[in-house]
Formats: C-alpha cells, structure tokens, sequence
C-alpha cells in the first residue's frame, strides 16, 4: 500500500521577498532552483550560486538564506524526513550506509544536477504540484529515488570525485529527442525514426542518451509508458488489460511483469483515487486545480 503522507516535504517559492526569510528547519533540506532561475545561498559568510546546474544540500538545523537573483524565481525545497531516509535505505540496502548517509547530510554541500535528478525533481514536482497526488506510488518511488540520488551524489562529493551536470555537450539533441518521444509515446518506437527527426544519427543519439540518462532510448520509451500507465491505472477508469494495450504492450503478461520490476507492486493492486477527473488525457495529464503546495509568493 502507499503510504498515506509524503515523506519529503515540498515547498515552492516564486517571491523573492520570502526566499530571503531566514530558514532553519529541523530536518535536512534540499534546494532546486528551476528552468532559468538563479540563486546565491547564503550560510554564514558562505555565499554560494546555484543554477539548474546544481542543487544544495543543506543540513538540519542550518540557519540559512536563498537570494534570487532572477526577477521571476522558482525554487523547490525538499524536507528529507527520517521516513525518507529509511526508505531509501531499505530499497537500496547495504548500498546505503546509514551512516554515510548521516555524514552527507551532516554538512552544507553543492551538487552536481545530473539528467536523470533533474528528471526526478520535476516530475515530482509535477506529481505533488499539479496532479496533487501527495501518496501515490509514483510519489513513493520519486521520493526514494531523489533521496538515493542524493546520497551517492553526496558520497561521491565527501571523495572528491564529481559527475557532469544536466547542462552539456549533447543536451540539446537529447532534449529534442524526448520532445520527440512524448509526441508519439504510444506509437510503435523506432529508432532510426527517431533518430532522424532529431537530425541526428542513430548512434550519436544512443550515445547521447547514455551519457546523459545512462538508459537507452528504447529503454526510456519502455519507462515513460509505465509512468503513464500507473497514471491511467490510478485514475479507475480502465482495466489492467485496457492499460497494457494503451501502452504498446503486446500481452497482459508481459505488461504486469514490467510494471511490477518498476513499482514493486502488480497493476492489479494499484489503489485507485478517490476522485476521478472528469477527463483523462492520452498521456494520463491531469488539469490543475486551483491551490498549491507550500511556499509562498
């Protein structure tokens, strides 16, 4: 079963007036400038800038500020509760040492934004932000995977080795590519197909791929169509069977034995929400609903 509450707590900023309120928070936070926004950190002398480049680390009990430098800023920060941490340690367990955990979260440090965290940060934000699904498994599943990022990133940072950030060679063909991909998702893939609407050769964009997400294109089409499929699934409007042919799955089979290795949990068992929007995209979007989570501005 989900849990019934998110383990991160999310706050999103857009007024720079509130950015600059000192914050002192009793659990270890993290802190996402998104799209163009620019901050500088401030912790005692310390004054760091952070782009979409990087994210900061920020231990519990920290007294801190975050100066926007654009003039239309948004920031996410992240809450890692001790339920956040123990569920990271569980999935990944004896990879995650909690008390190597402790040590990278015990001091104030900047990290790199690679692909796949920027990817897991913005679509976590748009689980919580805009679908407001605050217990939901893809919730779950972002939830871990932010905070396993985190500590192997940090891991890495406490030895001195670093990995590249989002922004790099390759980001632009990749950035077409799943501009590409989310245009057909559930459209048979192919390859050179995609590979020449990025005007791009087959094996430059597989290399790009890896580089940047460490999957293939292939293998982030099959990932995508799962993501959808839960949305689908979740909203009680169609059966496993129904789901897996919306999908591209050929067989019921293979379609449970895939979504079950990523969510842990069959399609069959996916606890349905209690309220049903009144329509539901192709791709499982759902429409905004006026609120929001956190923050202020």
């Amino acid at each position: 079963m989900c849990p019934a509450t998110p383990t991160l707590e999310l706050v999103i900023d857009r007024d720079p007036a509130v950015l600059r309120r000192p914050r002192d928070v009793a659990t270890p936070s993290l802190v996402f400038p998104l799209e163009t926004t620019i901050v500088e950190l401030e912790q005692g002398r310390r004054r760091t800038r952070l782009d979409r480049t990087g994210f900061a680390a920020i231990p519990a009990r920290t007294r801190h500020r975050v100066h926007a430098i654009s003039p239309a800023p948004r920031v996410v920060t992240l809450g890692v509760s001790a339920a956040a941490r123990d569920a990271a340690q569980r999935e990944y367990a004896p990879h995650v040492d909690p008390a190597g955990f402790d040590a990278v979260v015990g001091a104030v440090r900047v990290l790199p934004r690679t692909r796949w965290v920027d990817e897991l940060v913005h679509r976590y934000v748009f689980e919580r932000d805009v679908c407001e699904r605050h217990g939901s498994l893809a919730v779950r599943f972002l939830e871990t995977e932010l905070v396993k990022e985190l500590y192997f990133l940090g891991e890495e940072h406490r030895a001195g080795r670093t990995r590249a950030p989002v922004v790099g060679e390759g980001s632009a063909l990749v950035e077409r590519a799943r501009a590409a991909v989310e245009a057909t998702l559930f459209e048979p893939f192919s390859m050179p197909a995609l590979a020449a609407t990025c005007h791009a050769s087959a094996s430059t964009l597989l290399r790009a791929f890896r580089r940047e997400l460490g999957i293939t294109p292939g293998a982030y089409v099959r990932e995508r169509r799962l993501d959808e499929a839960l949305q689908l699934l979740e909203s009680g409007r169609y059966g496993v069977a129904e789901v897996a042919a919306r999908v591209g799955y050929a067989t019921q089979a293979a379609f449970a034995t895939a979504f079950q290795r990523k969510f842990h949990v069959p399609p069959s068992r996916v606890p349905r929400r209690a309220a049903v929007a009144p329509s539901l995209a192709p791709h499982g979007r759902l429409p905004r609903r006026p609120g929001r989570v956190g923050g202020g501005g």
